[in-house]
């Protein structure tokens, strides 16, 4: 079936940079043209051409053609969310709940699934309004992150779970790296308390058991208290690395594998 609507659509220089509105004789060649960019099959173009129109083109229209990106950007969100758990539970192993959860709300955030939508280059195909096309909507980084979701639902509808997956995997791919290394970096006292909010226990608490030394060369052993009673001991030429040392001591008894 083919895809009869024109649209005017805008040509992002830049990720913050001005759209140009550009004629689109045919939208379904241009869609098939996206899919084929992206690396994605498509047998139903108007899964894909609903994904990227905005509800302020369908008002204009009088309510006609395939309807607004809304409910395939809640389906879409979902998708979302489980692609990125499954990708983090398989390549990030031996993590606590929390720790999973802060990664993904890292990366399915508006500003992070936004910033992937911009670098794919859908911008110029979502279908709007006169106004919101006025008013710099191509630019909003909220909407070129709802009209993505909206895409991946499309890709999930349209070709199945394991083809919306592998799509997520691919071209959010940077920001695992990036989940990744703050995680690397998150730092022992952190994992522990979180580890703790997970097991529905106590916070840790810690204590300065010796202190000694001249002031330029104080060394410092802390331990650490989990459920009433010691955990670990740490360590260091300060209370907060002796800190550090005794929450990741405390991580191994507790079965954390540490990476």
């Amino acid at each position: 079936m083919r895809l009869s609507r024109i649209t005017h659509s805008g040509v992002m220089d830049n990720i913050t940079g001005p759209s140009h509105s550009v004629p689109e004789e045919d939208r379904e060649d241009s869609l098939r043209g996206l899919a084929a960019r992206l690396g994605v099959k498509m047998h139903d173009p108007l899964w894909f051409d609903r994904a990227l129109t905005h509800a302020s083109s369908i008002a204009e229209d009088g309510g006609s053609g395939g309807g607004d990106y809304e409910s395939l950007e809640f389906l879409g969100d979902a998708v979302l969310g489980l692609a990125v758990a499954h990708y983090l539970f398989t390549n990030v192993p031996d993590r606590t709940p929390g720790e999973y959860s802060r990664m993904r709300a890292a990366m399915v955030n508006r500003q992070s699934v936004g910033h992937v939508g911009h670098v794919l280059g859908i911008a110029p195909l979502i279908r709007l309004g006169r106004g919101e096309e006025a008013s710099g909507g191509r630019r909003r980084t909220a909407l070129v992150s709802d009209c993505l979701e909206a895409l991946i639902g499309a890709i999930y509808l349209d070709s199945g779970w394991g083809a919306a997956e592998e799509f997520v995997a691919r071209v959010f791919h940077d920001e695992f790296l990036k989940a990744r290394r703050t995680d690397t970096v998150w730092d022992y006292k952190s994992r522990l308390q979180n580890h703790c909010q997970a097991e529905h226990i106590g916070l840790p608490r810690f204590e300065v058991v010796r202190s000694e030394g001249p002031d330029h060369l104080k060394e410092f052993e802390v331990e650490v208290f989990l459920r009433g009673e010691s955990a670990g001991h740490g360590n260091g030429r300060s209370k907060k690395e002796a800190e550090q040392n005794a929450a990741r001591e405390a991580l191994e008894r507790e079965g954390i594998v540490l990476r």
